[in-house]
């Protein structure tokens, strides 16, 4: 049985159970760059499981398949990738035996229009139980340690009236305004929880969500592993550099928060420059909506330039969509194809969302892919969930963060703008604006992981 590596300097994952030398395929090789040296992190993997490897510092991997996972079939397609780069398969022999496969990669080719993609989706998200099924034979496994112990209480979230006199206010609150207001900066208000910081709490959650099918997802979470990506051996950063990258739900639903966002972002770019002056960022900026709108994704490659990524952010509106999911894996597949920087840069994620990804049949890249480049490459996860976010997508966004080592971040009901959101199954979190939040959680972020570890003060 395999279980899904995610990162060669934290926790790989990759176990083989005991199986006679004679029934295994054993692939090995090296993965280069079509204009480089080899690949460190670069993910080899069986093409439609989860069954994989990520090479060492020297390129080099060693994927070993117990024949009999694959009794029924003469060949089996390996496919190489890597953070960046465009993925390339390869054919290889079902059959017992020991092969040498190498693989050349192309830098990803990167535009700033949209890309347009039209089709009714081959599967719903109302067929996620089924297509969990099809993962469920190979799930990404972070489990070394789930607590048993649960909080005496009912198999559900916390009423909105505990979890509210549970946490303090720091801002915001008062009555609704649904019209009118002035999308400027400070207004949208949030919480952030690290659930690896309150692991009894998440444990706890975990459970509830196994009793009440929260998880659809084929994800496993295990407290040791989770502890391993935020204590890993990854170096800090000789520069004061910053990879930071948004991908923004851009459907229909998000246009009751839209252009807050649109503000709340700008804002936080402008800040985070002018705060940290000597810092070296670059901002990436990817919206997506869903198959048979507009486009899929669009995307503004890594740039230097605030002004730039501003105007990239100004200028994309919410539409499309229609059903509850739509097409995040599209977007994340696109956000891990720009070039983020290959040494030991802080970088960051926003993943800023209503709803959870489709689940659309033959797909070589979802969420499970993107956790598991975003954990090998050191790219932190900070999911931020509007309003419409139910139970099990929470599930997704806090898993995707602490399998990341990022946080969970969700926006709340204080502001009075957009529909109402639902309250987490979290207790004792403190409500700010989302503006700040995210300003002192980059900054924090890159103190953490550069030598040079002075913060400008806050401002």
């Amino acid at each position: 049985m395999f279980a899904i590596l995610v990162r060669p300097s934290a926790v790989l994952l990759l176990g083989v159970t005991a199986t006679p030398v004679l029934s295994q395929t054993i692939v090995s090789g090296v993965v280069r760059a079509e204009r480089g040296g080899p690949l460190t992190n670069a993910v080899v993997q069986v093409k439609g499981t989860h069954s994989g490897v990520t090479t060492t510092a020297t390129g080099r991997y060693r994927l070993v398949m117990p024949n009999d996972g694959f009794a029924t079939v003469d060949s089996l397609t390996l496919i190489a990738r890597a953070v960046g780069f465009e993925p390339v398969t390869r054919k290889v022999s079902a059959r017992p035996g020991t092969y040498a496969i190498d693989f050349e990669l192309g830098a990803a080719t990167l535009k700033l229009e949209g890309v347009v993609v039209t089709g009714a989706p081959a599967a719903t998200a109302g067929a996620a139980g089924a297509v969990a099924k099809d993962r469920a034979k190979s799930t990404i496994s972070l489990r070394s340690m789930v607590a048993d112990s649960r909080e005496a209480r009912p198999a559900s979230a916390p009423a909105p009236t505990e979890a509210r006199a549970d946490r303090s206010r720091a801002g915001g609150g008062g009555a609704r305004k649904q019209t009118g207001q002035d999308p400027s900066p400070g207004v949208l208000t949030a919480a952030v929880w690290d659930d690896a910081a309150h692991w009894p709490q998440y444990s706890r959650f975990l459970g509830r969500a196994s009793e009440n099918a929260w998880n659809p997802w084929g994800l496993e979470i295990g407290q040791e592993a989770v502890r391993t990506i935020r204590h890993d051996s990854r170096p800090l950063s000789s520069r004061r550099a910053l990879d930071l990258g948004f991908l923004v739900d851009a459907t229909g639903s998000m246009g009751d928060e839209m252009a807050f966002l649109q503000s709340e972002l700008k804002d936080i770019v402008r800040r985070v420059r002018a705060v940290e002056p000597d810092l070296d960022i670059r901002m990436s900026v990817v919206f997506y909506r869903d198959r048979g709108d507009a486009f899929i994704t669009k995307s503004l490659p890594f740039t230097r330039s605030a002004d730039e990524a501003v105007s990239f952010i100004s200028g994309t509106t919410a539409d499309g969509g229609g059903d509850y999911p739509e097409d995040m894996n599209a977007g994340l597949e696109a956000m891990m194809r720009q070039r983020w920087s290959r040494d030991a840069v802080p970088q960051m994620l926003f993943l800023l969302a209503d709803a959870p990804p489709q689940q659309y049949a033959g797909e070589d890249y979802t969420y499970h892919e993107a956790i598991q480049d975003a954990a090998a490459n050191g790219i932190a996860i900070y999911p931020v969930a509007a309003s419409g976010v139910d139970k099990p997508t929470e599930f997704l966004f806090r898993a995707m963060a602490a399998m990341t080592g990022g946080k969970y971040v969700f926006l709340t009901d204080d502001s009075g703008v957009g529909n109402s959101h639902e309250e987490p199954d979290i207790t004792g979190y403190t409500v700010e604006k989302l503006n700040d939040l995210m300003v002192r959680e980059i900054r924090s972020f890159v103190a953490k992981r550069t030598m040079a570890r002075r913060v400008a003060e806050s401002r």
